[in-house]
């Protein structure tokens, strides 16, 4: 269990996240969604412990979550991979440092992904370092998975590749939280999604709550549409 109470991290002109409540349950997945500058990064660099929070707790299954990064995977599009690195190295890097990380699923993951271990991850495309970042988080088995933006930089066919490993890696005993712009693959794989707005938590539903009240995540989503982009569209 992922726990998130009253926690408030700011920055000069009040940007950044506030007074965010919300509990993750083992097995579920989650997309957080929002505007550019809605705090969604900001929310998972808290949780991952790369920002102090300014108040609040993060706990995952009771304890302190920035006590337990060996519990915690991160990908982002951002890339957080050691790019003089070749693919091979890095995972036996990652194998040092994590007590569950697998190098026999990282390799899966690679040949899966149709990705060279003996490539310097320098040399690949933005959409293979992005591969990498997935390969990692997966192998690692972490109990809580963070991913920024995965599907990017990914081609239409390695997204459907990432969205049937998301589900394959998904156990009972795991928690994935997605922060994405990709509205129509976070509805496929996600049981519920938290909408951001100025920081804030706008609201929280369950896939199916939404489908059942004949929505869609698009239309859900368009009550926070900018008004002048509501304007142009008319």
């Amino acid at each position: 269990m992922l726990e998130l109470h009253h926690v408030e991290k700011l920055f000069l002109g009040d940007k950044g996240i506030h007074d965010i409540t919300i509990t993750f349950q083992s097995g579920e997945i989650y997309g957080i969604l929002g505007r550019n500058g809605s705090g969604k990064t900001t929310l998972l660099k808290c949780i991952l412990g790369l920002l102090e929070v300014d108040k609040g707790q993060i706990l995952l299954n009771g304890k302190p979550a920035c006590e337990q990064l060996q519990d915690i995977a991160f990908a982002s599009a951002d890339g957080s991979s050691l790019p003089y690195m070749k693919g091979k190295e890095y995972g036996q890097f990652l194998a040092q440092y994590y007590p569950s990380f697998s190098m026999e699923d990282y390799l899966h993951f690679l040949n899966r992904f149709e990705l060279d271990a003996q490539e310097r991850i320098a040399s690949l495309s933005k959409g293979g370092k992005m591969k990498i970042e997935l390969a990692a988080a997966f192998a690692q088995h972490a109990k809580l998975i963070l991913m920024d933006e995965p599907f990017t930089s990914l081609d239409m066919y390695a997204k459907e590749d990432c969205i049937h490993a998301v589900l394959e890696e998904v156990m009972e005993e795991r928690i994935l939280l997605i922060s994405t712009h990709d509205i129509a693959e976070i509805e496929t794989i996600a049981d519920g999604c938290l909408v951001l707005e100025n920081g804030r938590l706008a609201e929280v539903f369950t896939m199916d709550d939404l489908h059942e009240q004949g929505e869609d995540l698009k239309t859900r989503l368009a009550a926070y549409r900018p008004e002048k982009d509501k304007e142009n569209r008319e």
